[in-house]
């Protein structure tokens, strides 16, 4: 399932670059209004990731009676190649278009987040005596396919190709759509949305990346971004985690987003084992 089919023309000529082509994107290469809000069928994203690290021992090696743990939350995403460009391309529109955010309604049935949404932050400056109107309009960004590495937008010596630098990093967040549901608990399990938030520069490299994943000889199938207390310092601080993911690769073992199926939740796993133990305890009573 792919749509954003009004990206299809411009994803044909990115689709044909070269390792040694490029491409300059103006906003009359993109329809002339982006919509707060656009249905994209090509995406699924998993909220259920959790990663764990954990330390034990001192610095001789010797045994301690306890482990520290390190929690780091996340998302995953899955999208085929085709749909992955497009939502690069989605991105560079949002970039162009002089909004400061816009959003996908994820569409596909096997979606747990129902909405991306991304925000442009363009940071105050630092001298406090200068000031405007309005965020800087964009008038093209020239583009061209770059390797991809597992840790794209980590520091330098996991990730040769440079990309962002750390202040342009992206920061994902939950949100919880429906009316005070943050309110209640924070529940990960319960959020159906994602927030991403970048600089101008961090959102066109979020946009390259997307299109350089689906390079038929310099793209990946898996990408991570990490946080830089529990990982390899490729988000901002606070940030989750967040890992994309093309067809027949080691999370989406599958040709297609129409036969992947997700791992049940944590809250499902227990809900499981609990209806197992009670079925287990009934068989067990006996009638004298």
């Amino acid at each position: 399932m792919t749509d954003l089919s009004v990206y299809a023309p411009l994803s044909e000529k990115v689709a044909a670059l070269g390792p040694d082509d490029d491409l300059t994107f103006r906003p009359a290469d993109f329809p002339d209004a982006l919509a707060d809000l656009t249905e994209f069928g090509g995406m699924v994203i998993d909220t259920a990731f959790l990663r764990s690290m954990g330390w034990a021992g001192d610095s001789a090696g010797n045994d301690l009676p306890f482990e520290v743990i390190g929690v780091s939350h996340g998302f995953e995403v899955y999208a085929e190649a085709e749909g992955m460009r497009r939502f690069g391309l989605w991105l560079m529109h949002l970039l162009l278009s002089g909004r400061e955010w816009a959003g996908l309604t994820l569409t596909h049935p096997t979606s747990r987040a129902r909405t991306f949404y991304t925000r442009i932050d363009h940071p105050m400056p630092r001298d406090h005596k200068l000031f405007g109107q309005k965020p800087q309009q964009f008038t093209g960004y020239e583009y061209w396919p770059q390797e991809v590495w597992r840790h794209p937008f980590a520091d330098r010596a996991m990730a040769p190709v440079h990309r962002v630098d750390p202040q342009d990093r992206p920061f994902f967040a939950y949100g919880w759509g429906a009316a005070d549901a943050h309110h209640v608990d924070f529940d990960p399990a319960a959020a159906d949305q994602i927030i991403f938030e970048a600089t101008p520069e961090g959102v066109a490299a979020m946009a390259c990346l997307m299109m350089d994943m689906a390079h038929p000889t310099l793209g990946r199938d898996e990408v991570d971004m990490e946080s830089p207390i529990v990982g390899f310092a490729a988000t901002q601080h606070r940030s989750l985690e967040a890992r994309f993911w093309l067809p027949n690769s080691f999370a989406f073992y599958c040709d297609t987003l129409d036969d992947l199926t997700l791992p049940p939740t944590r809250a499902e796993v227990r809900a499981m084992q609990k209806a197992r133990e009670k079925g287990q305890a009934g068989n067990s009573d006996t009638t004298i």
